[in-house]
């Protein structure tokens, strides 16, 4: 019975530990935690109502896991959030649609890129701006040492708009990064 004991322990401090080997590896992978944003306007709509108001603006992206108590929208999301960005300065947001702001990471497309032990590209990100409105916003970027950066597009009615954006850990930015 004893020797049952020890080796169910055993077993049980194996599992354990796969299971913390896998965790590791998702949360390598995952934007979950506050991210200060930044996000320049390089061409605008083509159909819009009068210059944007700014070319640049900043502010905060806020990502958790998704436990699955969203709704369709956010299901196989893995990391869902909010945000605080102006984007109506930028020429956006121009329905002024006051529905919540919310920003997911997609669950990646599997196909012939470098995953990580995860099965998600390990350079690569893709994040989502209001993903049920009719103005959705799309973030490509890569994972680089001191954050991410890339470039995003917005499609509505009016055509389309690009720009470049970066996102920095919170609290990194150097003062002469900010708007």
């Amino acid at each position: 019975m004893l020797a049952f004991c020890v080796m169910l322990t055993a077993v049980g401090c194996d599992r354990s530990r796969e299971t913390r080997i896998i965790h590791d590896a998702q949360a390598e992978a995952s934007l979950v935690g506050t991210w200060d944003a930044n996000l320049s306007l390089t061409h605008a709509y083509q159909l819009g109502s009068g210059k944007p108001a700014a070319r640049r603006i900043c502010g905060t992206i806020g990502f958790v896991g998704n436990r699955g108590a969203g709704g369709s929208a956010t299901r196989g999301a893995p990391d869902v959030g909010v945000y605080d960005l102006d984007l109506a300065r930028l020429g956006l947001d121009w329905r002024d649609d006051d529905s919540f702001p919310t920003a997911l990471v997609p669950q990646p497309a599997q196909g012939p890129v470098h995953l990580d032990k995860s099965g998600r590209d390990s350079d690569s990100v893709t994040i989502v701006l209001n993903p049920g409105s009719s103005e959705r916003i799309v973030l490509l970027g890569r994972y680089e040492a001191k954050g991410i950066d890339g470039d995003w597009q917005a499609q509505s009615a009016r055509g389309t708009a690009r720009g470049s954006f970066s996102l920095r850990p919170h609290g990194a930015l150097s003062s002469g990064s900010r708007c």
